[in-house]
This record gives structure tokens, C-alpha cells and sequence, in this order.
């Protein structure tokens, strides 16, 4: 992983959507609070170059965000809409570059519990927590880049989730619950698989009470994830 993380810029640079820029500049800080107004749901769309990413709940309005940038890479752009009763929160990066070695790019963000969510998220390069397990989730999709995803899906949740994650190189670590049913299917260009608490059935992955509990959490993992820890938490 660490030739990994120093090869990142080259890498990222073949793809055409970066800039190397010696100079990242000073480091700022900043928050911003986002209220979901007369929303009966969500949709949010986190959109992130490079740098690291923790998504969780815990917010007391829809989006609580705090951000730590150098000044060159610019402050994330977040913008909110609502069309009927659904809401949608965007947060992206206002640049498609990497800076030097020495840049500073953290996102906090810190949704709230009273509505159903959905997350699409898309990743540059970096290292990427991602924390559902407090959250009313409803889809999830996860387009992973270079570097290391850690995905907490060990809620009690209310109704089906559906997630998926897309893509990446690098490693993944999924926690998922004992107490709903939870069936996995991962395939296409996927390195190393390691399970606990799960059983092989069928070419899928499901744990103890997935015959018998709802709501169910399904899972589907595509493509290009060097490594992937799925475990059931005790």
C-alpha cells in the first residue's frame, strides 16, 4: 500500500484529470450547515478528488461539513436543491488536481438521522470512512478510486438498503450486521476475498439469518478492488 499511495500522483496524472502543482499553498479551514427545509428525503452526491473523506452521522441539521484544504486545491463547493419533497445535497471538489506530497484535502461530513438517504459517491485517490450504520439509508453506490475504502454498514436498519461499490484499486473493509439478513455478490476483476462470519452459497456470500431476517442489506461489489474484507460483526 505505501508504493501504492506514492505512486498516486503519476497515476493519476496518465488519466488526463489532473494538474501537479508544486505549491499547495496554506492551509484553510471551514464549515458550512445545510438544512433539508420542507424534504421528506435525500439524495446526496459527494464528489472528491484527492485527499480523505469520513462520512458519518451524528449531524445536527441534513449536513454538518467541516473542511481542512490548502488554499491552492480550493474550498469544496456544497450546494443544496429541492425539487418537490426530495432534497439533494451535492459536495464536490472545485478542482481535478493533486498538489505535491504535502497537500492538505479533509472532508468531514456529518449527515442527520430524521430522513432517508441516499449516497452516491465518487473518489479520486486517498483514503475514504464511510459510516452508515447510524443513518436511515436506503441506496447506496460507491465508485471507489486509489487508495483504501473502510465502509460501515452495521445498522439496524428499517427497510432494505441496496449498495454497491464500483471499481478502485486498492483495498476495501466491510462491516456488516448479524441481526438482518445480509447476501453479497462480488465478482469481476476482484483480488483476494476474505469473509467472517459469512457463508458461500451459490457463488454469493450471505450470513447466519439471511433466510429467515428482514430487512435485508444486498450488496454487490464490481471490478477492480485489489482486496476486499467483508465481516459479520459479533
Amino acid at each position: 500500500m505505501k508504493t501504492l499511495l506514492f505512486a498516486l500522483p503519476a497515476m493519476l496524472a496518465l488519466t488526463g484529470c489532473v494538474e501537479i502543482n508544486t505549491d499547495p499553498g496554506p492551509v484553510r479551514t471551514s464549515e458550512q450547515s445545510l438544512e433539508a427545509g420542507k424534504a421528506d428525503n435525500l439524495r446526496a452526491e459527494i464528489r472528491m478528488g484527492a485527499g480523505k473523506l469520513h462520512v458519518e452521522g451524528g449531524g445536527k441539521s441534513a449536513l454538518d461539513a467541516t473542511f481542512r484544504y490548502s488554499e491552492n486545491l480550493g474550498k469544496p463547493e456544497v450546494r443544496y436543491e429541492q425539487t418537490g419533497f426530495r432534497g439533494r445535497i451535492v459536495v464536490e471538489s472545485q478542482h481535478k488536481k493533486v498538489l505535491h506530497n504535502n497537500v492538505d484535502n479533509e472532508w468531514k461530513l456529518r449527515f442527520g438521522d430524521k430522513l432517508p438517504i441516499d449516497f452516491d459517491i465518487k473518489l479520486g485517490a486517498g483514503e475514504t470512512s464511510v459510516d452508515l450504520s447510524t443513518l436511515p439509508v436506503r441506496n447506496v453506490e460507491i465508485n471507489m478510486g486509489v487508495g483504501e475504502l473502510d465502509l460501515n454498514l452495521n445498522g439496524a436498519y428499517k427497510r432494505d438498503v441496496d449498495v454497491k461499490v464500483h471499481g478502485g484499486v486498492g483495498e476495501a473493509r466491510i462491516k456488516l450486521p448479524k441481526n438482518i439478513g445480509v447476501i453479497v455478490d462480488a465478482a469481476g476483476g476482484i483480488g483476494e476475498i476474505n469473509t467472517k462470519g459469512l457463508e458461500k452459497r451459490d457463488g454469493k456470500y450471505v450470513n447466519a439469518v439471511y433466510d429467515s431476517a428482514r430487512p435485508v442489506i444486498r450488496l454487490n461489489v464490481r471490478g477492480g478492488v485489489g482486496e476486499i474484507h467483508l465481516s459479520v460483526v459479533e
